[in-house]
C-alpha cells in the first residue's frame, strides 16, 4: 500500500506529477489493483490528471507545428524542423507521441471509470460523481484531440488487443456522448467537497471545463444550438473561470519543458506582428525579440507566458466561449447579437473580467458586418486569443484553409497538412490501422473527414 499512500500525498499537495501507473515492481500494486481499493482508485483520479496534461501538451504543441504558431529551435532535431515545414513522415516521434499519450489517458480514464463503478459501495456519492465526471470530461477530450489529429481513431479500446478504426462521425458523437454523461452525472449528483478540495486539481473548476468541452465539439459537429446553450453555461469572471492545469515544483509545465534552450520549439514571430499594432495580447503570450531564430531560419519570439517552469498551463482560455457564441449566433444569423460578443473579445482590457487571459483592449467594431465578415474576424480573434491550445489546427479544417507545406524560409498561413500518419507502433501491433491517409495535391484544401 505504500505507492497508495503516496500518490494520496500527491494528491492532497495537487501535484500533477502523479504516481506511475505502469508498475512493474512485484512488490507494487498492479494497475488492476490500485482500483480495487477506494484509496487506489482516488489515487488514480491524480495519474488521471496528470497523463491528461501530457497528453493535451502533446497535442497541442505537435499542431501549433503542423500550422503558423510553432517553428523549431536553433538546435532542433530534423524532425521538429521537417514538421514546421508540413512534413511528418510515418514514424516520426511527433505523431507516434501524440498517439500514444492520448490513448494512455484514455486507459487511465477507463480505469477510472471501472474502478468507480466497482467501488460503488465503498465511495461516498459526490465523491463517486465527481471521479466519474472528471474520467468522462478527459477521456472525452483526449479522443477529441485524437480526431483533431487523424483521420480515423479506435474509440472502444478498453480491453481490446485489436480495437476498431472508426471516422470523425462515429468518433465525435462519442466524445459527445461521454461530455453529455459527465454534465448529467455531476448535475443529478454534486461533486463532493472532499473530490473538489482533495482529487481535483486546485485551480480547475469541473463544470466549466465539461461545458465549454461541450461547446467546443457541439460546434466541431456544427451543432449552433447545442454550441450556444453550453457556451453560455461557461464562468466568465472571476478566478473560477480559469481552469489551469497546476505544475508545483519539481513538476514543469509541459512548454516549459520543450522550449527550454535551442532544442525545442517556440512562437513564430509572425504571430506578433500580424496582429493589429494596438493588439496586447502579444504581452500575455511572448516576449518581443529582433535575434531570435530557429533551425531552418524562422523567426521567433521566446515565451513570456511559459517561460516560467511552474507556470499553470489553462484547460482552455475563457474567452473561446465567448468566440464559439460568436461563431453560434453568427450561423444562426443574429448577426448584431454575434457581433456584440466579439467585441467583448475585443474590447477585453487590463482588469477586465478579474481574469489572468490574454487582453487585446482593442476598439469594437464599429458599423455592423455581414455574416461571412464577422465568420472571418471570428477566426482572426481565435487565432491570437487562443494560442497554443492546438485549435488552430481544426479552425484551418474548417475554413478549408490547408495550405501545404511550406518551405523555409517562406512563412506558413494557416494549416499545412491534414493528418498525421498513424502510430507505427500501433500499426504493428493491430492489424485494424488503416493505411496513412492521402494529403491533397492542390491548395488551399479541405479535408476529407471519412
Amino acid at each position: 500500500m505504500r505507492i497508495i499512500r503516496q500518490c494520496v500525498v500527491l494528491l492532497a499537495a495537487a501535484s500533477l506529477a502523479g504516481c506511475e501507473l505502469d508498475l512493474q515492481n512485484p512488490n507494487s500494486p498492479t494497475e488492476g489493483q490500485v482500483t480495487s481499493s477506494p484509496d487506489g482508485v482516488i489515487a488514480l483520479a491524480t495519474g488521471l490528471q496528470s497523463r491528461f496534461a501530457s497528453s493535451y501538451g502533446n497535442f497541442a504543441y505537435m499542431a501549433g507545428l503542423v500550422t503558423d504558431e510553432f517553428a523549431s529551435g536553433s538546435a532542433a532535431l530534423i524532425s521538429i524542423s521537417d514538421s514546421e515545414q508540413g512534413s511528418v513522415a510515418p514514424g516520426t516521434a511527433i505523431a507516434d507521441i501524440v498517439f500514444n499519450s492520448i490513448y494512455r489517458t484514455v486507459r487511465t480514464a477507463d480505469d477510472l471509470l471501472t474502478g468507480a463503478e466497482a467501488l460503488s459501495g465503498s465511495i461516498e456519492a459526490g465523491t463517486r460523481s465527481g471521479l466519474r465526471g472528471l474520467a468522462f470530461a478527459l477521456k472525452a477530450e483526449a479522443l477529441g484531440e485524437a480526431l483533431q489529429s487523424y483521420q480515423r481513431i479506435p474509440i472502444v479500446t478498453f480491453g481490446e488487443t485489436a480495437p476498431a478504426y472508426v471516422g470523425r462521425a462515429e468518433a465525435l458523437a462519442v466524445v459527445r456522448q461521454l461530455l453529455d454523461s459527465a454534465a448529467n452525472g455531476i448535475a443529478a449528483t454534486p461533486p463532493s467537497t472532499f473530490f473538489n478540495n482533495s482529487i481535483l486539481t486546485p485551480g480547475v473548476n469541473l463544470p466549466n471545463v465539461i461545458q465549454l468541452f461541450r461547446a467546443r465539439y457541439a460546434r466541431i459537429a456544427s451543432d449552433d444550438a447545442t454550441a450556444l446553450a453550453s457556451a453560455n453555461l461557461v464562468g466568465r469572471t472571476g478566478s473560477a473561470a480559469l481552469s489551469v492545469l497546476t505544475f508545483p515544483s519539481p513538476t514543469v509545465n509541459f512548454y516549459a519543458n520543450v522550449t527550454g534552450g535551442t532544442n525545442g520549439i517556440a512562437p513564430r514571430r509572425q504571430f506578433r506582428l500580424s496582429m493589429l499594432p494596438q493588439d496586447q495580447r502579444f504581452a500575455y503570450f511572448v516576449v518581443p525579440s529582433t535575434t531570435l531564430s530557429g533551425r531552418v531560419g524562422a523567426l521567433l519570439d521566446p515565451w513570456n507566458r511559459y517561460a516560467n517552469p511552474q507556470a499553470p498551463l489553462p484547460v482552455y482560455f475563457p474567452d473561446e466561449a465567448l468566440l464559439i457564441k460568436a461563431e453560434a449566433l453568427a450561423n444562426q444569423n443574429q448577426l448584431s447579437a454575434a457581433q456584440a460578443v466579439l467585441d467583448s473579445v475585443r474590447t477585453d482590457c487590463t482588469g477586465g473580467r478579474g481574469l489572468d487571459d490574454p487582453k487585446a483592449c482593442l476598439p469594437p467594431l464599429g458599423a455592423q458586418l455581414t455574416q461571412s465578415q464577422l465568420l472571418a474576424e471570428i477566426y482572426v480573434q481565435r487565432r491570437y486569443e487562443l494560442l497554443g491550445t492546438g485549435l488552430r489546427w481544426e479552425d484551418a479544417r474548417r475554413r478549408n484553409a490547408i495550405r501545404g507545406p511550406t518551405a523555409a524560409p517562406a512563412v506558413p498561413v494557416d494549416g499545412q497538412r491534414c493528418w498525421l500518419p498513424y502510430s507505427i507502433g500501433d500499426r504493428n501491433a493491430n492489424p485494424n490501422v488503416p493505411p496513412d491517409p492521402a494529403e491533397p495535391g492542390t491548395f488551399p484544401s479541405g479535408c476529407p473527414l471519412q
